[in-house]
């Protein structure tokens, strides 16, 4: 005896309302440590509350958000977890922006210095809302171009659950102009082609985000070790 199996279309609106809700932690509309209520969000967006409920789950399951006693609420980073999360991007960013340089594409390398140009121009006329858009831009162009599956993966989780600590680091102008700074070093060896030279700039960014924004319980010589690697 066979059985039917059917295949039901989901709610399409979850779905809209997931991704509304992604782009306005994406674009720090929604600061760190807020608490998301299902009701104010689903008058924000003209819903009822339960395509919302289904969203903030979704995100929660995925690490953006935290489920409290009281609902959901967006993640806040100790300086121990920032020192962490740190110490992974310290392992990730040297090899993906490696494989940046190394494959690619052209055309990937033109988008890359549209999003930086983009940045650059946000950071001085000093707009928030626009450099993190660029900003994240930078960032996803880079995981494309690794084109390597299982490193841009990992990599994406980590920019997702990193993503609403930097965007209240990118708050204060003068880390934005570090970031521009940083990053233009970074474009220029990518256009170079230049792997290794890559690779070094991803290194030296973090280390001086480690050595700047670590908490005193890190343990010195990791700290004399990464202001040492800060060219002057």
């Amino acid at each position: 005896m066979s059985t039917t199996r059917k295949v039901i279309q989901s709610d399409r609106l979850r779905d809209q309302i997931y991704q509304l809700l992604r782009e306005d932690l994406h674009g720090g509309v929604i600061p760190a440590g807020s608490r998301l209520v299902e009701l104010e969000l689903a008058g924000r967006y003209g819903v009822s509350r339960t395509p919302v409920r289904e969203a903030l789950f979704q995100l929660a399951r995925e690490g953006l958000l935290v489920r409290t006693d009281r609902g959901y609420s967006l993640m806040t980073d100790t300086p121990q977890d920032f020192l962490q999360r740190m110490e992974v991007r310290l392992l990730l960013d040297p090899p993906l922006a490696e494989h940046a340089a190394q494959y690619g594409t052209a055309k990937q390398i033109e988008a890359l210095e549209v999003a930086y140009g983009k940045m650059k121009k946000a950071a001085e006329g000093s707009r928030f809302a626009a450099f993190v858009a660029a900003a994240h831009q930078f960032r996803t162009l880079l995981l494309d171009m690794s084109h390597n599956i299982a490193l841009a993966r990992v990599c994406a989780v980590l920019e997702d659950q990193f993503l609403l600590v930097r965007n209240e680091y990118y708050k204060d102008e003068e880390n934005r102009k570090i970031s521009v700074h940083r990053d233009g070093l970074l474009l220029e060896a990518i256009r170079a082609r230049d792997s290794k030279g890559a690779g070094r700039a991803a290194r030296d960014y973090i280390e001086i985000l480690i050595a700047t924004h670590a908490p005193a319980t890190a343990a010195p010589s990791r700290k004399r070790r990464a202001i040492g690697d800060i060219p002057a």
